[in-house]
């Protein structure tokens, strides 16, 4: 069955704001490797699979995240990406399907985009913890994701607590 409504991926609108194109490399399927570093110093690897797609007639991007936790137990995570030009700000959103809750990452009164380049990073706070994702693209088949913790107010950071290598799949 050919259905015009089903698409794997979506499609941008046309009308859709430039900004939107700093994401747009996560649409499609990654698969990847992790590394994360636990509460005892160790560090644990991982499996990962990235899948982004053009939602909300191509205006803004979810893209998920797929991966055992470290105690083997299923992962998912889903954010939310849409620029708002009317108020010339981002909204970014991470629904941690696991654990059931929905985190504001940045919206017009918290958090930030920045673009260098090909390069995006998003800076988001929450009590007690400030988070910076770090998504380093090269070219269009491979990227980089890092994030970074503050426990206080950014004074230091624990940089690359994780880091994910993706090679582009579709």
């Amino acid at each position: 069955m050919n259905d015009p409504t089903i698409t794997t991926y979506g499609e941008i609108h046309p009308a859709a704001p430039q900004e939107l194109r700093a994401f747009s490399f996560l649409v499609g399927k990654w698969d990847g490797r992790g590394r994360t570093r636990l509460a005892d110093g160790s560090v644990a690897e991982f499996p990962v699979t990235w899948i982004g797609r053009y939602i909300l007639d191509g205006t803004a991007i979810a893209d998920e995240m797929h991966a055992p936790a470290p105690d083997g137990t299923p992962y998912l995570g889903i954010s939310l990406r849409q620029y708002d030009s009317a108020r010339k700000t981002w909204v970014v959103e991470y629904l941690n399907v696991s654990g059931s809750f929905l985190r504001r990452q940045v919206n017009a009164g918290a958090g930030s985009v920045q673009v260098s380049g090909h390069d995006v990073t998003v800076g988001s706070e929450s009590p007690g913890v400030a988070i910076r994702e770090h998504y380093l693209v090269p070219d269009g088949e491979t990227f980089t994701y890092r994030l970074d913790v503050s426990n206080d107010a950014g004074r230091t950071w624990n940089e690359g607590q994780i880091e994910m290598n993706f090679r582009r799949l579709e």
